[in-house]
């Protein structure tokens, strides 16, 4: 999702560069916290807190979500009480708060909203980001945006509302709530995490195969495909990923067009305009998905399509 760094009411509050440099933020934040961890543990806490005061490539909210779980795992017991987590719901808004404190001072803070995130490096913000809309892939006159916030129950930032706004001004949202009951009753079941291991083959896989399908190349057989796929996992850094030449569709783009075909407003918006039809609903549930994707498992599939033709044309 597009991002821009920067808020009008912020920027006064943020440390100049001039002033301060990346490595004075990582300095500043790692003497204040490095006695939470102890023995080799420290190393890892060390990379952890390298890429999260990177602002020439800053964290997105789920990693930074990521990174702060991280570092609370590293850390000493008898210092797990420094961490503090704070989620506040209600009718209108939400919003999260991670903070790490030692005594009086709060060496970092983290603040996920519904539109935008930072964090604040002793009182000091550090980096702010603003979440912009997307457009549909091929309808440039739909805007669309995920609210995104902290699911405890899968220990991920997940969405939970999709806004759309289209042309003529007409706005309107798709409660997504379904998707996370879903996955949240699975892992109630203690079924998650063999689903995990099966839907990430699947989202994986499905999205080669469909890429293969649109390179319109001579049809080639499972041993071409089995080449091109394990090529495009190497580009794309899919560690331990493997793939199937059977799969045409995830688990979970199935439920995401479970919860959108529940919602009457797209459903009629969908049947009265044929410009607005299915392949409307594909490239919306596609977005879809690969939100949901990235936050169950922090990883983003959105260019393997388009790698996967890449690689079937150099392959043929």
């Amino acid at each position: 999702m597009p991002i821009t760094i920067g808020r009008g009411f912020l920027k006064s509050e943020m440390f100049s560069q001039s002033a301060i440099s990346q490595r004075s933020f990582f300095t500043l934040l790692w003497e204040k916290i490095k006695d939470f961890f102890c023995g080799t543990r420290r190393s890892a806490a060390d990379q952890y807190i390298k890429e999260l005061c990177d602002v020439a490539s800053p964290p997105d909210a789920q990693r930074l979500f990521d990174l702060f779980c991280a570092l609370y795992e590293l850390s000493s017991p008898s210092c797990r009480g420094n961490f503090h987590f704070q989620h506040y719901k209600d009718a209108e808004c939400q919003y999260t708060n991670l903070c790490i404190k030692d005594g009086e001072d709060i060496p970092l803070c983290i603040m996920i909203r519904q539109d935008h995130y930072y964090y604040e490096i002793m009182n000091r913000t550090v980096l702010c980001v603003d979440t912009q809309s997307a457009h549909l892939k091929r309808y440039s006159d739909i805007n669309i945006k995920a609210s995104t916030y902290v699911c405890e129950p899968l220990c991920c930032l997940f969405p939970e509302r999709l806004q759309l706004s289209l042309s003529g001004g007409i706005t309107f949202s798709v409660d997504l709530k379904n998707i996370e009951e879903t996955l949240i009753a699975m892992a109630e079941k203690g079924n998650l995490c063999d689903w995990k291991e099966q839907e990430r083959k699947a989202a994986i896989s499905s999205r080669i195969n469909l890429g293969i399908a649109q390179a319109d190349v001579p049809p080639i057989d499972d041993a071409i495909k089995n080449k091109i796929a394990a090529k495009v996992i190497e580009n794309t850094n899919l560690t331990n990923a493997t793939f199937e030449p059977n799969y045409v569709q995830s688990s979970v783009t199935q439920i995401v067009y479970s919860c959108l075909f529940k919602n009457e407003i797209l459903m009629n918006m969908l049947e009265e305009s044929s410009s607005h039809g299915l392949l409307c609903l594909n490239d919306l549930a596609e977005y879809v998905a690969l939100q949901v994707h990235n936050s169950l498992f922090s990883e983003d599939l959105s260019s393997l399509v388009e790698t996967t033709k890449n690689e079937a044309h150099y392959q043929s």
